[in-house]
């Protein structure tokens, strides 16, 4: 019976979700996942002497968990811990948007009182529609939710550890502040127990520990972005990005971040998204790494290219520069995929046996004596589509191995020690995991977008030749977290997300502080979404308008037709202390008007309301004191009017920014600044854009 070595690796990732501003997470995946994935899966193996395996961690994930163990919060934790009945209108409405992010069919629905608030609430709703049903929610109810939905997300292995969990999900509902507070203090002391397990199963020769460059960058472009052409000849990128020295630095952070965890070098590195090329694998040898992997079908196009059409995936490979070489090892897609994504809704048992028969076969159809399969995956998302998070599927897949004659579970670094015999490669083809391309991540014309503005910011950042080394550090810093392949995974229409304008808007952040930390304006266009933001709640206009420029709402039909951007839809993800309530703005065919509903009036010297217009070509500003109402503008104030008493109101003649119009288009952003820091941005998400009215708009826009 021929011997079958199979190396799993579980890759184990999250982006960097923190908002450097206002130090807080904007998502809380890295807490849930956490408590839910991080550890049972390599504390599992503890009852399997015997069977080796490997985890690849990201370090932007490693430095997010040690984050929270410092104290860092993320908004949804935020809003669990503040009392049920203290939550405003505002919070209520969060909570019940985002509070059953989870698995419907294995997290919420197992549950009686978790079910009873998803079907109350509506399983198909939105923010609108939840403003209108809020208040048909008792105080209880909402508590109950703000702990079922931590709660659900903490593994059943830590019921024997933390019997009080138990307990709670025994009791169901009217939960309590204290209990409450016990889950979110609990999710804390499970953080705390994640790389310290790791530590030692890999210092027990259990597993072994690979990573990745440091924020997860897509190295084979940031080396040169004209890569993508080579699988992708008529991609049309119009920009160079060439900065191999930062797809170092993001190694050697990544290899120093190891050494300071584990206390040993990396054996091996998982590219971000498996992506290579001759020039990144370059780097990995010259970084005395031993081993690195990606997908088959990197495999296949390399032979192909060199008119060899035998391909074996079922041993690792020898890849040799001039710098020296380096093992590579090619997952089988089918396999991995098979766990990911499809065994999930299989019967058990069934998925477990159709699992070992093929890696039978698989040893069966090979001609040599032995062979090395390698199964690479996601380690923590396929989980919770799992019946009980996978438990029994684990557990009778390690049972089977460990009962195994001829399937040996090794580490990949022991696989390159075992396989002797190995082909040379001197040339790679260069993509990812993913249709052997890059089209994911510069595909798309947003794609190259963020690629020309990261660009952009990286030049001015050396443009500008700072000399105070901490200053440079933190700048710096901000280029490699935006040089993660996240930002670019929820451009284009390849992936959406509930989540994708906080994505978008969190990348131009980035960028945003390095011109803020080297104390240069920011550029106007990184205001601008990439992304088609999903809008603060919003109504187009519908008829040409003609309010009287007095501060008070005159009469209820003076602002009717008007475009309006409810800002207290954006609820608790963004600010929680809004300056401002609404944005009305609208058109005649001779003026243009905005109008501000303000929550907050209580206004310093400092600060400045800008309105700022926004075309292809140039920008324009309106600035106005907001404590005297004193105005300073690059625009002609010629016939501009303006009153704030109750509300702000604006006119401005078309004839003063006719040179911003773009495509009979016109864009405005507000921003509500102090000493020329950023308070808050109207509206959150996106630019206003407006179409500039023709004399028959109204015929074409009739509303009653």
């Amino acid at each position: 019976m021929k011997t079958i070595y199979l190396s799993f690796l579980w890759h184990m990732h999250q982006p960097y979700y923190k908002n450097i501003e206002t130090n807080k997470f904007i998502l809380p995946w890295v807490r849930l996942h956490g408590v839910k994935d991080y550890y049972d899966m390599v504390h599992i193996l503890q009852k399997y002497h015997g069977i080796r395996q490997n985890f690849n961690l990201v370090p932007s994930l490693l430095k997010q968990i040690e984050e929270y163990l410092e104290g860092t919060t993320d908004i949804f934790m935020d809003m669990t811990l503040k009392r049920a009945q203290d939550l405003n209108e505002d919070e209520r409405v969060f909570i019940l948007n985002n509070f059953f992010m989870a698995n419907w069919n294995t997290m919420v629905y197992p549950y009686k009182r978790y079910s009873f608030l998803l079907k109350k609430r509506g399983e198909n709703t939105n923010p609108d529609e939840i403003r209108k049903i809020h208040k048909n929610f008792s105080i209880d109810e909402i508590r109950d939710l703000q702990t079922w939905f931590n709660l659900t997300w903490v593994d059943s292995d830590f019921y024997s550890v933390f019997p009080e969990l138990k307990k709670l999900k025994d009791k169901e509902e009217n939960f309590s502040e204290e209990e409450k507070k016990f889950v979110i203090d609990t999710h804390i002391k499970i953080l705390r127990m994640i790389i310290p397990e790791y530590k030692s199963m890999q210092q027990n020769g259990i597993i072994e520990i690979s990573t990745t460059p440091f924020y997860h960058p897509i190295l084979p472009l940031l080396c040169n972005s004209k890569i993508a052409k080579v699988s992708l000849p008529d991609l049309q990128i119009d920009f160079d990005f060439s900065c191999p020295d930062d797809a170092k630095v993001q190694v050697e952070k990544a290899i120093k971040y190891y050494e300071e965890k584990f206390e040993v070098r990396p054996y091996g590195f998982w590219p971000s998204e498996g992506s290579v090329s001759d020039e990144v694998i370059d780097i990995f040898i010259k970084n005395n790494i031993k081993w690195i992997a990606t997908d088959e079908d990197i495999l296949k196009k390399t032979l192909s290219e060199n008119n060899n059409n035998e391909v074996n995936i079922y041993k690792p490979y020898l890849f040799n520069s001039d710098s020296g070489n380096i093992n590579i090892f090619f997952r089988n897609h089918y396999l991995s995929d098979l766990i990911s994504f499809t065994y999930q809704s299989w019967n058990t048992n069934d998925a477990i046996n159709h699992f070992i028969s093929e890696i039978q076969k698989i040893g069966e159809n090979s001609k040599d004596n032995i062979c090395h399969i390698s199964v690479i995956l996601d380690g923590e998302n396929a989980w919770e589509y799992y019946p009980n998070d996978g438990k029994e599927f684990l557990n009778g897949l390690y049972e089977s191995f460990k009962e195994s004659k001829n399937i040996k579970l090794i580490t990949l670094n022991e696989a390159t020690q075992i396989f002797k015999d190995k082909q040379i490669l001197t040339k790679i083809f260069p993509g990812s995991w993913i249709n052997h391309d890059f089209y994911i991540w510069i595909g798309h014309k947003d794609d190259r977008k963020a690629w020309q503005l990261l660009k952009m910011t990286r030049d001015d950042l050396i443009k500008k030749n700072i000399q105070d080394k901490e200053i440079l550090k933190k700048a710096w810093e901000e280029i490699y977290i935006a040089e993660g392949s996240d930002w670019n995974w929820w451009y284009g229409d390849d992936h959406s997300s509930k989540n994708d304008a906080e994505f978008d808007n969190l990348f131009r952040l980035h960028l945003m502080n390095v011109y803020k930390l080297i104390n240069e304006p920011i550029p106007d266009i990184l205001y601008m979404p990439i992304t088609k933001a999903d809008r603060t709640f919003f109504l187009q206009p519908s008829k040409f308008i003609y309010p009287e420029i007095d501060g008070v709402i005159t009469n209820f039909f003076e602002w009717r037709g008007a475009g309006v951007y409810d800002f207290s839809y954006e609820g608790t993800m963004h600010n929680l202390d809004r300056y401002t309530n609404s944005l009305y703005y609208g058109f005649n065919t001779e003026n243009f008007y905005i109008r501000i509903d303000f929550l907050n009036k209580k206004f310093l010297k400092e600060d400045i309301l800008e309105i700022k217009f926004i075309s292809e070509k140039e920008t324009g500003t309106i600035k106005i004191n907001l404590s005297d109402l004193q105005i300073k503008s690059d625009i002609d104030l010629k016939d501009v009017l303006l009153n704030f008493k109750d509300i702000m109101e604006i006119k401005i003649p078309f004839e003063n920014i006719k040179r911003f119009v773009n495509n009979n288009e016109i864009s405005f952003i507000g921003f509500i600044k102090r000493a020329e820091n950023l308070i808050e941005k109207l509206p959150e998400k996106g630019a206003v854009k407006i179409q500039v009215p023709e004399k028959d708009f109204e015929l074409y826009n009739w509303v009653v």
